[in-house]
C-alpha cells in the first residue's frame, strides 16, 4: 500500500496530520487499521502512541485525519523539529501487510 501524508496548522496550538491510502492500482482504499504516532521535539518517549484512526479520523474511503492538540488551552506548541509515523495494517495475524510511513513538521 502506498501512503502519503501531509501536515497542516489549522491554528497555533493544533497540527493536523492527513493520511491518503492508496490500494496496488492506486486507488484509495480503507485498510484495516491507520495508525499515528508522535515524538515532540525533546525525543523520549511519545506524545501519540500508536492511536487508532481509521474508524474517528475517517474523512472519506482512504483519507483520514488525526488532530493532534499541544493542549486544550490556546498555547503555541513546543518549538523545534516533531516527528511522526504512520503504520498502515490491511488485514490481521500473521497474514497483515503494514506499510510503514513518516512525516516530520518543524514548529518556530
Amino acid at each position: 500500500m502506498a501512503i502519503t501524508v501531509i501536515t497542516e496548522f489549522p491554528n497555533k496550538a493544533t497540527v493536523r496530520i492527513i493520511v491518503y491510502v492508496y490500494n496496488d492500482t492506486d486507488v484509495l482504499t480503507a485498510p484495516t487499521s491507520v495508525l499515528v504516532s508522535i515524538w515532540d521535539p525533546d525525543g523520549g518517549d511519545p506524545v501519540v502512541d500508536e492511536s487508532e484512526i481509521v474508524v474517528t479520523g475517517a474523512v472519506e474511503t482512504g483519507i483520514y485525519a488525526y488532530y493532534y492538540h499541544m493542549n486544550a488551552s490556546a498555547d503555541a506548541m513546543m518549538a523545534g523539529q516533531w516527528r511522526g509515523e504512520i503504520l498502515v495494517v490491511d488485514g490481521a495475524g500473521a497474514t497483515a501487510v503494514i506499510s510503514p510511513g513518516s512525516f516530520s513538521f518543524k514548529v518556530r
